[in-house]
């Protein structure tokens, strides 16, 4: 049997309520997750914004980027790079493939496997995504100092242990 949860403490109700300014006072203020998870819906948002009409999405993109920079990688490769399941990798493959972007071939050392290559339109592609990403990611760190940004992406590629 569970135990009964205890009341919640007037400090807590108080952090949860608005404070004179008309701000939501929030537990999770300086809480490491909920701020990276407020940072990836910003990320995201801009991406939407800038992407528009592309037709891509984030994971589109971070596909074929790792396709352009890496001739011949394995759908595999990416996958453990980007934390995706196989079944998802495929189908973004599928759906690059389908645009033109990406070609297929087969691995002459394991008949089985496929070795991923970027198209001629899919070079093109890229390079105009390229550049919309840097625009992207340089509106995204726009109130930070180039220290400060090379210290942000430090320490997220640690958090990360990258």
């Amino acid at each position: 049997m569970r135990k009964p949860r205890r009341a919640r403490t007037a400090s807590f109700r108080q952090t949860a309520t608005n404070d004179e300014s008309g701000d939501l006072s929030s537990p999770l203020a300086n809480s490491p997750g909920f701020l990276l998870r407020l940072a990836q819906l910003r990320t995201f948002d801009e991406f939407y914004r800038s992407f528009a009409g592309l037709g891509v999405t984030p994971a589109g993109f971070s596909v074929l980027a790792l396709i352009a920079a890496n001739p011949g990688v394995r759908p595999g490769t990416i996958g453990e790079e980007l934390r995706m399941k196989p079944s998802n990798v495929a189908a973004l493959v599928n759906m690059l493939a389908a645009a033109g972007y990406v070609q297929r071939k087969t691995d002459a050392s394991e008949m089985r496997a496929s070795l991923l290559h970027i198209t001629e339109a899919g070079a093109e592609a890229w390079r105009e995504m390229e550049q919309i990403h840097r625009e992207t990611d340089a509106r995204l760190m726009e109130h930070l100092t180039s220290t400060e940004r090379e210290w942000f992406v430090a320490l997220l590629r640690k958090f990360l242990r990258r």
